[in-house]
């Protein structure tokens, strides 16, 4: 996209910006043109004459590091350090560290501790059931000696079996998990279980002739219509068994669809709703009719092909052009774009009036460089 006028930003802050990269000074720059030189990395503005480095006056040079190289191997320590005016640090001598530096006074401070004599077998392997039951520990905090003793079936039950929980870390006993499958096989009987879809015409499956394995609580769907015993059901409608083996109407419930009659739609029912014909959606003024993508898409492209405007400006010489589009009104949406690249480009647009805007530019246009696109 091209500018072809200044750009204001009203005082507001140019984010996330980075300069023109540049193999080169580019040609024919204007004062205060600055740029990006991606072979000597550094950035140039153009003072009218010359390109100059602004920030070259300010880079700082830091002196030659000379090495200082102090061995600093086993007890060698940094003693001190030499700077100069800048903070610079100019030298450093080392020195060896000493037992006093350390916190020794005398050889008696100096000796190592010594561990004692690690690897005493205090017993046999444990093995089966027998654990530790009891440490015995020294002063110095070593083990000196152990008790050990046999695991009852108790100690495994109280550690495990827990009735009374309810949680991944225990189990229950047989007697507690036997009542809870009592409990639960309860709360099943009776429930309704989904089977399938039945065919009221054919009588598939068999539920009203000689029905067989049919349990409490089984529920099926109609499928299509037909009798049902002496009763007409129709697709959507619900057959509930409510004793084991029925054997009569009397022993299903069935639930009806009951779906209400459909009304017309509107703002605030839903219902059937007619669509609208083109010369409907033209027109809009209809308020019961919906408009399908077809009819929006056609509408939308003849208002626009009724409604727009294009011309060519430029002559060499003038940066400022009226055009004359003829749409009465001043509510229109202005384009330019260069005629030869087909690029977008941003100019000044004033709407002088409810037919005509014009485009003004820094720099004359070649003769119908420009192309202007309007829409009201």
């Amino acid at each position: 996209m091209k500018y072809l006028v200044n750009l204001d930003l009203n005082k507001n802050q140019l984010l996330n910006a980075a300069l023109q990269n540049l193999a080169s000074h580019p040609s024919s720059p204007v004062v205060g043109q600055i740029y990006w030189n991606t072979t000597d990395d550094v950035a140039y503005a153009w003072d009218g004459s010359q390109w100059l480095n602004p920030f070259q006056d300010t880079i700082y040079n830091h002196p030659t590091f000379t090495a200082l190289d102090p061995t600093l191997s086993g007890a060698n320590v940094l003693a001190s350090l030499e700077t100069n005016t800048e903070g610079h640090i100019t030298a450093a001598t080392t020195r060896v560290l000493t037992l006093s530096d350390l916190g020794y006074t005398g050889a008696t401070d100096a000796n190592k501790y010594v561990h004692p004599t690690d690897g005493v077998d205090m017993g046999p392997a444990l093995t089966g059931a027998t654990v530790i039951s009891d440490v015995t520990v020294n002063a110095e905090g070593h083990v000196i000696g152990f008790a050990t003793r046999n695991m009852t079936a108790s100690d495994l039950g109280a550690a495990v079996i827990d009735d009374a929980a309810n949680n991944l870390t225990h189990t229950w006993s047989s007697s507690k998990i036997q009542a809870e499958l009592d409990n639960i096989s309860s709360q099943v009987a009776g429930a309704l279980i989904y089977i399938g879809g039945y065919d009221a015409a054919t009588n598939t499956p068999d539920l009203d002739t000689t029905p067989s394995g049919i349990e409490k609580g089984n529920t099926f769907t109609v499928t299509a219509d037909g009798m049902f015993y002496s009763a007409s059901v129709q697709a959507g409608d619900m057959l509930i068994a409510e004793v084991d083996n029925p054997a009569s109407l009397a022993d299903w419930t069935v639930v009806n669809k009951n779906i209400p009659d459909i009304v017309d739609a509107s703002t605030t029912d839903k219902g059937i709703i007619e669509i609208a014909t083109q010369a409907e959606v033209d027109a809009g003024t209809d308020t019961v009719r919906a408009v399908t993508p077809a009819t929006l898409s056609s509408y939308v492209a003849e208002a626009i092909s009724g409604g727009a405007f294009a011309a060519s400006v430029g002559d060499g010489s003038n940066t400022s052009f009226n055009v004359t589009h003829g749409l009465g009104t001043e509510d229109c949406l202005v384009e330019v774009y260069d005629a030869v690249t087909k690029e977008t480009v941003i100019t000044d647009v004033d709407r002088l009036s409810t037919s005509q805007v014009q485009i003004r530019v820094n720099v004359a246009p070649a003769t119908n460089a420009l192309r202007v696109v309007i829409r009201a």
